[in-house]
C-alpha cells in the first residue's frame, strides 16, 4: 500500500558539469517559432452587441445555477450537467434505465480519515438503487430502473462519495533522469512502440528547469532507450523499420545490435549493461542529453503504469550507491526455483553507480556465469558478484513492481486491493487483464485510467455496502451476494489456473451466481478535472435490468472561487503558481512503497 509521505532528501548525482546542446535529443521536441506579431483591430458594431448579450446571459443565469456560467464549461469540454457536478443523459435516453451514476471526489481537510482506508469495510451505499437491486440481479428477474426527471435537461444526479484521493503526481525537474533498455526482435518493437509510449513520452514538469547556461527555459526531452536486436541476426532492414517506428511513436529510442551479437540470447540480455551505458553517454556528451542516474532494464510487454511515480521512487534513493531494484516472482513455484533474482519482467532498476561499476566485470560475468538459466538471472548474478553480496541480498524490493508469473484470468489479482501498482507483465500473453478483450485494447484502457488518477489511486480498492461491493479504481466494480468478510479482504481471489500464489489465497467466485463484474470499458475525460469511467456487465442475467455503472472522478473543487465561476481562465496563471508550491514541497518527500 501507497504508505503516507515522509520527508526525505532528494539523492545528489555526481558526474562532469552537463554540456547543453543548442538542439533538443529529438526533433519533435523542439519548440515552435514566434509568430509574427499582428496589429489588433478595434470591435466592430456587431462584437460589441455580441460581447453585450453575453454579459447580460451570464447576469440573467447568475444566482440561479450552481455553476453560474456553466456554458464556459461547457465550451471548455465538459457538457452542461457535468458543470453543474451531475451526469449527461445518454442517447438514447431509455439507456439510462440501464445504468446508475457514482460521483467521487476527494475527502477535504476537515473531513475524517480512514485508517487503511482502500481496504475497510465501509457501511455507506456505492449507490442507492444498486443496493436496492442486488437481491434482483442475482434473482435473475432485475428490470429497468425508473428514468431521472425533475431537471430541465434531463440531468442525472449521481449518488457520490468523498473519499481520500491521493494527490496525482506531477513531474518536476528534479525528477532523476532515467534510461531504458529493452532486448527483442524488430518485430515485436514495432509491435509494442505504441504502448511504450505511455510510459516513454517527455515529461511536462510543472517548473520548467533551467538552461546552465542562457538561463532560459529548458525544453523536456523524453527518457532515453536502446533496444538491441534479441535474434542476432545483423537484421538491418529490421532494425530500420523499428527505428521509423519509434520516431512516429515519439520515442527517444534507438535500435541496434547488441554488443554481445553472436551469443546466446542470456548473453544478449547481459549486453544490455554496456549497451545502455555506451548510449546514454553517447546522447549526455554528444547531443547534450541529462545524465542518467537510473537504468531499467525490462521485457518488451513491461508495461509501467506511471513514469512520474517510478521517478518519485528513485528520488528516495541515492544513484550513486550500488543499488539494484527489483521484484520476485508473484508465484510460490517460480519464487522456490529461481529464488530472490531481480525478474526482468517486473523491471529491473540499477543505479548509476553500480552499471558503471560492473561495465568491467560483462566478459568475466559471461565466463563465470555461463550456465545461468534467463537473462535477468545472468544480470543478478553478475550484480552480486561485482558487489560481492550474496544473491539472495542483492535485490531490494519493490513490491509496486509485479512479476505476474500467472496465467489465464488475472481478474482476481488485479482487485486484490494491493495497490500501488508500479509495472505489469505478461499482460499481451499470459493475462486475461479483462475478460474477452484484446490485450492491447485492455492496455490501452489501463494506460488511460492509471493517466486519469494517476499512480497512486490506480487500482485502489474501495469497499461498500458492508462488503457487497468491491469498486477497484481502473478496472472493475464487482457486486457480491454475499457480503466480502475483512479474512476475505486479505485474501486474493484465485481465479487463474494453476501457479498458486505466494500470497494466502481464497476460491474464485461463479461469475453470475456468486458475484457479477462491471469491467471498465471506457476513459472519457470531460474536462481537465473531471473522467468519466464506464463499467459494463455482460452476463445475460442482467441485460434486461442494471447493466452498466459510470462513476465520475471528479477532481475539481466543491467551492468555486468568484474567477472560477465567472471567468474560469483567470484561475491559470494561480494554478501554475500552486503547482510550483506543490513542487517545492515534494522535493522533501519520498514516496514509500510497501505492500
Amino acid at each position: 500500500m501507497l504508505e503516507k509521505v515522509l520527508p526525505a532528501e532528494r539523492p545528489l548525482f555526481l558526474g562532469k558539469e552537463r554540456r547543453p546542446s543548442a538542439e533538443p535529443l529529438l526533433p519533435h521536441l523542439s519548440s515552435a517559432n514566434a509568430a509574427g506579431v499582428v496589429a489588433p483591430s478595434r470591435p466592430g458594431r456587431w462584437t460589441k452587441v455580441l460581447a453585450a448579450l453575453l454579459l447580460l446571459y451570464g447576469l440573467a443565469t447568475f444566482g440561479t445555477s450552481k455553476r453560474p456560467f456553466g456554458w464556459m464549461a461547457s465550451r471548455r469540454g465538459a457538457p452542461v450537467c457535468e458543470a453543474e457536478g451531475l451526469a449527461s443523459p445518454t442517447i438514447p435516453r431509455r439507456d439510462d434505465q440501464h445504468r446508475v451514476v457514482v460521483r467521487v471526489r476527494p475527502a477535504s481537510a476537515d473531513e475524517p480519515r480512514l485508517r487503511n482506508p482502500d481496504n475497510t469495510v465501509l457501511p455507506q451505499a456505492f449507490h442507492p438503487l444498486l443496493t436496492a437491486e442486488n437481491a434482483r440481479l442475482f434473482s435473475r428477474h432485475s428490470s429497468a430502473l425508473p428514468l431521472a426527471s425533475g431537471h430541465p435537461k434531463n440531468c442525472i444526479t449521481p449518488a457520490s462519495h468523498s473519499l481520500p484521493i491521493l494527490p496525482k503526481l506531477e513531474s518536476s525537474a528534479h525528477d532523476p533522469e532515467v534510461f531504458f533498455a529493452i532486448s527483442t526482435s524488430p518485430e515485436r518493437a514495432v509491435k509494442y512502440a505504441p504502448v511504450w509510449r505511455h510510459f516513454m513520452l517527455a515529461p511536462q514538469p510543472t517548473t520548467p528547469a533551467l538552461d546552465d547556461i542562457r538561463g532560459r527555459p529548458r525544453p523536456p526531452t523524453a527518457p532515453g532507450c536502446v533496444v538491441t536486436d534479441a535474434q542476432g541476426a545483423n537484421d538491418g532492414k529490421g532494425q530500420a523499420m523499428a527505428n521509423a517506428e519509434f520516431r512516429r511513436q515519439g520515442l527517444s529510442c534507438i535500435m541496434r545490435d547488441s554488443s554481445r551479437v553472436g551469443e546466446r540470447y542470456e548473453m544478449r540480455v547481459l549486453g544490455l549493461i554496456k549497451d545502455a551505458w555506451q548510449e546514454s553517454e553517447r546522447r549526455r556528451w554528444q547531443d547534450g542529453a541529462s545524465l542518467v542516474e537510473w537504468f531499467v532494464f525490462g521485457d518488451d510487454d513491461t508495461w509501467w503504469t506511471d513514469p512520474v511515480m517510478l521517478r518519485q521512487l528513485l528520488a528516495g534513493y541515492d544513484s550513486r550507491e550500488e543499488l539494484i531494484l527489483g521484484t520476485f516472482s508473484e508465484t510460490r513455484g517460480n519464487f522456490d526455483m529461481f529464488g530472490r533474482i531481480a525478474f526482468g519482467g517486473g523491471g529491473i532498476v540499477i543505479s548509476r553507480s553500480l552499471v558503471r561499476k560492473m561495465q568491467g566485470m560483462l566478459d568475466k560475468c559471461a565466463e563465470r556465469f555461463a550456465h545461468i538459466f534467463g537473462g535477468d538471472g545472468l544480470i543478478s548474478e553478475c550484480a552480486a558478484w561485482t558487489r560481492n553480496v550474496p544473491l539472495d541480498q542483492l535485490v531490494e524490493e519493490v513490491p509496486a513492481m509485479r512479476q505476474m508469473d500467472i496465467r489465464g484470468d488475472a481478474t482476481g489479482y488485479f482487485t486484490a486491493g494491493t495497490a500501488p501498482f508500479l509495472s505489469l507483465h505478461h499482460w499481451s500473453s499470459w493475462l486475461d487483464v479483462f475478460p474477452g478483450i484484446d490485450a492491447f485494447k485492455a492496455i490501452d484502457l489501463l494506460s488511460s485510467a492509471a493517466s486519469a488518477v494517476g499512480g497512486p489511486n490506480f487500482l485502489r480498492r474501495w469497499i461498500f455496502d458492508e462488503g457487497r461491493v468491491a469498486w477497484t479504481v481502473g478496472h472493475s466494480i464487482a457486486v457480491h451476494r454475499e457480503a466480502l468478510t475483512p479474512e476475505d479482504l486479505t485474501r486474493i481471489e484465485w481465479t487463474w489456473s494453476e501457479h498458486p500464489p505466494r500470497r494466502e489465497s481464497r476460491r474464485a467466485l461463479a461469475e453470475g451466481e456468486e458475484k457479477l463484474t462491471y469491467y471498465l470499458t471506457s476513459v472519457e475525460r470531460l474536462s481537465s478535472d473531471l473522467v468519466l469511467f464506464k463499467h459494463t456487465c455482460s452476463h445475460p442475467s442482467v441485460q434486461s435490468g442494471l447493466r452498466e455503472i459510470d462513476v465520475m472522478w471528479n477532481t475539481r473543487s466543491e467551492s468555486p472561487t468568484w474567477q472560477d465561476r465567472w471567468l474560469p481562465g483567470w484561475n491559470a496563471a494561480a494554478d501554475v503558481a500552486r503547482g510550483r508550491a506543490f513542487e517545492r514541497e515534494k522535493v522533501k518527500r519520498r514516496v514509500e512503497y510497501a505492500a
